[in-house]
């Protein structure tokens, strides 16, 4: 294998906003209270506050530092607004549709959703009552969850964060539960045919079916967006360059296991089995998301490329060239309203320029391009430049097949041990139902989370002093995320730099995998030169460079001067919001989608739901 040299694009993250962590209010429980009481107080008066729409903030409803997270519920894109003075301040630019109506406490059956004391830092110091709302206004339904906090100088309760999310539009509801289709039940309904006439026409885009939304890739974010707009009625084609569904799975290297338990990566509509491990490998989900897009009715046509796009203002001209059942290929002509860019947050491999990489005699690529360690009679010196998830599951896969590996570290690394990750409780085996774990937790703003996210690291790092004391004895540098703020942080901001320990960081503890620091200064045929003059020898070098934006597939896809011309995708915004990704691109119908399995199962609700409303005439692109 060789190297095609890819270094110019950004890096994932590039430019993202250097979020600050919240800091909280000054705050204490009174002796004696009613968590019920507190809530039904607070909400009629935040009920007439939402009708009023004043333009001066009250003093007894919000902390001064306070956030309201907005997604799609009072504006057409996602927002966090800080302090009372912002929050007023978006109120008074609702759209027609947007408009309060009224809100309730929750009034679910579900204990948990009940008005109750709850915790709002990490350690348990900081506690108020929490409170889910029931909301209506203009456009449809949503949902909402508040912290509540007692102020003892002004003897109010006070709100610290308020969550709000649209969950359907009036008269466009999702097709599941109590609102599934009955299903042709006398066999007159549909003008194609029996239903698997029906599918064979939807699929194949026949008798002049035009799909209203493209998705270029078939993985996880594809699939949920493909998926969430079928059940919302938007007829919606999935194209993948692979041959098959899942390729992006299954091609990837063997021993690769999803690094997040099984309980935080199911999929819209569809949990994974209860007996799957909890840390399922790539090929067992290579299958899930194969039968996924039959079960689901999907619409997906493999070994397919686009061609070419063009927007004239209100639709996109596409043409897509297919691969043909008699093993040659096609040109489809078709139009659409949307094009939704699934190819996976990681964009294009990255790979240093350095001198004499092609005068190397041994095998050298990216890590994208492994699949598997050969066990050898002569075992090989390999070296394996990069620290993230890729770096250290290549290096562990050639170690235990007897290879002799260094592990090149350009910059210090995010750490979290698999027992931390684990333990976490929203999602687990006796959590909440996946769509309430994914509401509570999209529900803190990020500036809190980066708070929260910063005690847990200290904490994490004590817990394990000696393990961390071990690693950085055996050459490793650690890197406790933005300011302080972890793995999940740096994963936000960045999409790499960290690594979930399943086993290659108590291989480089025992000396089994060698680490040394630096820069790659230059190739030779035998070895590898590091910057400090250190020479290392390699008979095979394995790049766990990463990748670039996903703006540098749009360039393949698009054109670099389409490109160029979109927002940054990944990364915070100065809000703390992510950047473009599930939601304006900044060009009218076209969509990014991208993220891990929990990702993509909570935000394709959004895209989907903003699509809907484009599409229904509800939101405009004028309103953003």
């Amino acid at each position: 294998m060789r190297l095609k040299i890819q270094e110019d694009a950004a890096p994932i993250g590039h430019s993202s906003a250097n979020l600050l962590a919240a800091t909280y209010p000054n705050s204490s429980l009174p002796s004696n209270f009613s968590a019920e009481t507190v809530a039904s107080t607070w909400v009629k008066s935040f009920q007439d506050f939402m009708h009023a729409r004043p333009i001066i903030p009250p003093g007894h409803l919000f902390f001064k530092e306070s956030y309201w997270r907005d997604h799609l519920c009072f504006s057409w894109d996602f927002h966090t607004w800080h302090g009372p003075e912002e929050m007023c301040a978006a109120l008074q630019k609702l759209q027609q549709g947007s408009q309060f109506r009224q809100l309730s406490i929750s009034i679910s059956s579900d204990f948990t959703k009940k008005p109750a004391l709850a915790s709002v830092d990490h350690y348990g110091h900081v506690r108020g009552v929490q409170l889910h709302l029931e909301i209506e206004t203009g456009i449809g339904i949503g949902r909402g969850l508040v912290r509540l906090l007692y102020d003892a100088e002004s003897q109010n309760w006070k709100a610290f964060t308020i969550y709000t999310a649209l969950v359907e539009i009036s008269g466009h509801e999702e097709t599941v539960g109590r609102k599934r289709r009955v299903g042709d039940i006398h066999r007159t309904a549909s003008k194609l045919g029996s239903w698997p006439s029906t599918r064979h026409a939807q699929k194949n885009f026949d008798m002049g079916l035009q799909p209203t939304a493209i998705v270029i890739g078939a993985g996880q974010a594809g699939l949920a967006a493909a998926a969430r707009l079928t059940q919302l009625g938007v007829l919606c084609l999935v194209i993948d360059k692979q041959p098959k569904l899942g390729d992006c799975w299954r091609s990837r290297y063997l021993r690769l296991v999803l690094h997040d338990p099984v309980w935080y990566n199911h999929m819209p509509y569809m949990a994974f089995p209860v007996n799957w491990p909890v840390f399922a490998p790539k090929d067992k989900v290579a299958e899930f998301l194969e039968s996924y897009a039959q079960l689901m009715d999907l619409n997906t046509w493999t070994s397919s490329t686009l061609k070419h796009a063009k927007w004239d203002g209100s639709s996109w001209e596409v043409e897509i060239e297919r691969s043909t059942e008699d093993g040659g290929s096609e040109v489809r002509k078709l139009r659409t309203k949307h094009i939704i860019q699934a190819t996976g947050i990681n964009g294009e491999p990255k790979i240093p320029r350095v001198p004499g990489i092609s005068d190397f005699r041994g095998p050298i690529y990216h890590s994208s391009q492994f699949t598997a360690a050969e066990s050898a009679a002569t075992p090989k010196k390999v070296v394996v430049v990069g620290t993230g998830v890729s770096g250290h599951d290549i290096a562990q896969e050639f170690v235990e097949h007897g290879h002799d590996v260094t592990l090149l570290q350009r910059g210090a690394t995010c750490i979290d041990r698999t027992a931390y990750v684990y333990g976490q409780g929203l999602y687990s085996e006796d959590g909440p139902a996946t769509e309430d774990a994914d509401f509570i937790t999209h529900s803190v703003p990020l500036p809190v989370l980066k708070r929260k996210e910063i005690e847990k690291t200290d904490e994490h790092m004590l817990e394990n002093k000696e393990y961390f004391e071990a690693l950085e004895k055996a050459g490793f540098k650690i890197d406790r995320g933005p300011d302080g703020a972890g793995r999940k942080f740096k994963f936000i901001q960045y999409a790499g730099g960290s690594y979930i320990d399943v086993g290659a960081l108590q291989l480089i503890i025992d000396g089994h995998i060698k680490v040394k620091q630096g820069a790659v200064a230059q190739i030779r045929p035998h070895s590898m030169l590091l910057d400090d003059g250190t020479e290392l020898p390699a008979d095979e070098i394995v790049f766990a460079t990463g990748f670039s934006s996903m703006l540098a597939t749009t360039g393949k896809l698009m054109g670099d001067d389409f490109a160029r011309h979109l927002d940054e995708v990944w990364g915070v915004d100065k809000e703390g919001e992510m950047r473009s990704i599930w939601h304006q691109s900044g060009h009218p119908g076209y969509w990014f989608a991208g993220g891990n399995f929990a990702l993509c199962r909570y935000y394709s609700r959004l895209l989907a739901l903003q699509i809907k409303a484009i599409e229904e005439g509800v939101m405009h692109y004028d309103d953003l």
